[in-house]
């Protein structure tokens, strides 16, 4: 949970300006560039419980990030912000185009009401994530509240590879 200390100490504690945007993807720029990242809000939001869809639940939307992150083996680091408290150490699952499946994990023990919002990639996925949001259309992010609601979160990936490029070039 490395990536939980760094997201938390850069997202809350610096000034982040939104440098540009490509599509649906937003770029973020801290004021030293060490931890930049992208982030796209789901455009479609679902609820399910005992399999019906439920018309009406209380919750922010989602938001996917890709972090780029000196230290990470791949230079990227992947994480969803679910807008609900998670379920405790679950583990959730970004699907791109029906095809590539990619396993969030949700803190096991987390210590404040942010951390129960929040999940990330596993660190030897993280490279593989990037080079198949650059080619996918579609991402679906299926996850479970802590009180049992699962939720589908649809992202469209339009303007991920330029948001990524431009990323790369404003934080080397």
């Amino acid at each position: 949970m490395h990536f939980l200390f760094i997201w938390t100490s850069t997202v809350f504690s610096e000034e982040i300006r939104m440098e540009s945007s490509e599509k649906n993807w937003s770029i973020f720029v801290p004021k030293n560039k060490k931890e930049c990242f992208i982030a796209s809000q789901s455009v479609k939001d679902e609820a399910f419980r005992n399999g019906e869809k439920l018309s009406n639940v209380n919750r922010d939307r989602g938001v996917l990030f890709i972090k780029k992150s000196l230290s990470s083996p791949s230079g990227f680091e992947g994480a969803f912000s679910a807008g609900y408290p998670l379920k405790i150490g679950g583990k959730f699952r970004l699907t791109i185009d029906n095809v590539n499946k990619f396993v969030f994990l949700a803190h096991p023990k987390p210590k404040n009401s942010t951390e129960k919002t929040w999940a990330w990639t596993q660190s030897y996925d993280d490279l593989n994530l990037v080079e198949k949001l650059k080619v996918g259309n579609k991402a679906i992010m299926e996850a479970i509240s802590h009180r049992g609601t699962v939720t589908k979160d649809t992202f469209i990936l339009t303007g991920f590879t330029k948001a990524i490029q431009r990323l790369v070039k404003l934080c080397e």
